[in-house]
């Protein structure tokens, strides 16, 4: 595939079978052998609403497309990538570093998680709807013709559950199956820990970090 390049097809957020999740392509370039170009033609390609280059897999360095552009941070796509990374390299890292500046990482039980300042996150819209019946059978038509929205409610407020649905079609992402910065930054807004159900049964945890961070998590699986 695409000149003999490897992808490892990543799905981030999987539920507890494995069912599920937002794919992410990881394509391992040491020595940034495939130019910038080229790495946007494959993201495109691929039609992910992601896909990571590896730049360096002892320090983690490494470089998030979206089908359009280079974006500083994507949270499933590094929490992908965090998985992968300490999946193939002994002892495992507890940081990355991408365009958006420096990533905490670290694995809890079956999840792997990540830290990352709100500074390096995309603005989204968000709103809430007045139950979970209302966000699974929003408009397609109404969503897509807002910008970057996040569209939620809650399952269960007192248990912190709930759930949502990313459009973004301007950014070449009709429809996202799992948004973790927006999980990370509605987090932080809300000032509580949550557990998010999003769009057809992926899972994503998320929780605020002091003011200005917040911590994403959930499961990854390999295809």
């Amino acid at each position: 595939m695409n000149n003999g390049i490897k992808i490892h097809t990543l799905r981030v957020f999987v539920d507890e079978q494995g069912n599920f999740g937002n794919p992410v392509g990881v394509i391992l370039d040491e020595g940034n052998r495939i130019d910038k170009k080229e790495r946007q033609r494959i993201t495109t390609e691929l039609g992910f609403s992601e896909s990571v280059f590896i730049n360096n897999l002892d320090t983690g360095n490494v470089s998030i497309f979206n089908p359009r552009k280079e974006v500083p941070f994507a949270g499933h796509a590094m929490v992908g990538t965090a998985w992968f990374i300490n999946k193939t390299r002994n002892p495992p890292l507890d940081s990355l570093t991408c365009l958006g500046g420096f990533i905490k990482t670290w694995r809890d039980n079956d999840k792997t998680w990540i830290r990352a300042a709100l500074s390096m996150m995309p603005e989204w819209n968000y709103e809430q709807q007045k139950n979970v019946t209302d966000v699974a059978h929003l408009s397609p038509q109404i969503a897509l013709s807002k910008k970057h929205i996040f569209v939620w409610a809650w399952v269960d407020e007192n248990r912190g559950l709930i759930r949502a649905r990313t459009f973004a079609r301007d950014w070449g992402i009709p429809e996202d199956e799992a948004n973790g910065s927006g999980s990370m930054r509605l987090a932080a807004t809300l000032g509580r820990n949550i557990e998010i159900r999003h769009g057809k049964g992926s899972i994503i945890h998320a929780k605020p970090w002091k003011s200005d961070f917040a911590d994403l998590g959930g499961r990854v699986k390999e295809d």
